[in-house]
This record gives C-alpha cells, structure tokens and sequence, in this order.
C-alpha cells in the first residue's frame, strides 16, 4: 500500500539583505540560513526546498512614485501532520 502520510508545510522568510564586503563573507551567509534551518529542525520540520517570491506595492498618489517590486526567499518545511 502506498504511504499515506499527510505533511503540513511552513514557509519561513529567509535573510532579506546579506552584505558581502570580503570572500569571508560568504560563510556568514550561509550560517543565516542554517540557523533558520537548525531552528525549524528542532521542531520537527524538515526542510524541503527554497522559492522566491515577488511582491509590488502600487505607485503613490498621483503616480508620482513608480511601483515598488520586491523578491523574496522563503525556506520551505514539511512534517508529518498529527
């Protein structure tokens, strides 16, 4: 018989601004989303995949101010639903 297991997911922001000034940097970087990582784990998510997103906010009054388009990571979870 096929598994029937039913997962709920979580969709966790990622770091929405990582600076890199130096090669060093990077490791850093990576710590960002392992910490969200090992935090989700510890409540019994496990990670899936990440996906971005996109999000707009319309111009300002009167046009005077172009839209604002902005992307977003988000680190997907799963676990066994109870």
């Amino acid at each position: 018989m096929a598994d029937q297991t039913i997962y709920e997911y979580r969709c966790v922001a990622g770091p929405t601004n990582i600076t890199i000034a130096k090669p060093e940097d990077h490791a850093r970087a990576a710590s960002a989303f392992e910490e969200i990582m090992n935090r989700e784990a510890a409540d019994g998510w496990e990670y899936v995949g990440m996906d971005q997103f996109q999000t707009t906010q319309p111009p300002g009054c009167l046009g005077l101010r172009p839209a604002i388009v902005s992307t977003s990571k988000m680190l997907v979870f799963k676990r066994p639903k109870a």
